[in-house]
């Protein structure tokens, strides 16, 4: 436990493994779309390798082909299957609700590079959109994580301090991006990423339940 509170004005998170368990879901919508398509079978631990950065990196590494009429054809498949069965699967890590109802009045933020209509339909279907002042998927910014354009975008629009932003993320990604925008940031232990990866890029909180952000955060 921190000796003093870090004053925080707006909280920014990641979503899939910070927020949401939707990466499982994602990758049965994978692999449904990869069968479909006759291409080869991709386990859970090879479609893990494009986890993070956005649908396009994903689908294609999943399909290993970046030809364009292809890739069209199975990012249609994907989004598909993942509208119809994969976002009502998608739960909440424990803590997550406790989490944003203790820090309900303390303005929140999403930015993921997950697709923004995959963000809001599962928002809306656990009932959190009322938790957020604003969210930004991956093809609403011109620029995706590690780049620091929507943490800097919000900086600009609500006058915030860096000092007292804090970015809370479970991948590598997240914590390069909260320090290439030069705030604060907070690396989940239970997301996607492993301890050791994290412990690397030297998040300056790191912790296992986000509900331990009340007693280090004011």
């Amino acid at each position: 436990m921190a000796s003093k509170l870090i004053p925080i004005d707006l909280l920014i998170l990641d979503f899939d493994g910070t927020l949401t368990d939707s990466i499982p879901p994602a990758v049965t919508a994978i692999q449904k779309m990869v069968k479909m398509l006759g291409r080869p079978y991709r386990s859970k631990e090879q479609i893990n390798k494009y986890v993070g950065y956005g649908e396009i990196p994903l689908i294609e590494g999943s399909i290993s082909s970046k030809d364009p009429e292809l890739l069209q054809k199975a990012m249609r498949l994907y989004e598909d299957i993942y509208m119809k069965e994969g976002v009502k699967k998608v739960v909440l890590y424990p803590q997550v609700r406790e989490f944003l109802e203790y820090f309900k009045s303390k303005p929140k933020m999403i930015v993921s590079n997950k697709k923004d209509i995959f963000i809001k339909m599962i928002l809306k279907n656990l009932r959190l959109t009322k938790y957020f002042i604003e969210v930004h998927g991956g093809d609403t910014l011109p620029c995706l994580k590690p780049d620091p354009y929507a943490i800097n975008m919000m900086i600009k629009k609500y006058h915030v301090s860096r000092k007292r932003i804090l970015f809370i993320g479970d991948m590598t990604v997240d914590i390069d991006t909260g320090k290439n925008a030069k705030v604060r940031t907070c690396a989940v232990t239970y997301g996607f990423d492993s301890v050791d990866k994290l412990k690397k890029r030297k998040p300056d909180i790191m912790i296992d339940d986000l509900m331990e952000l009340k007693d280090l955060i004011e």
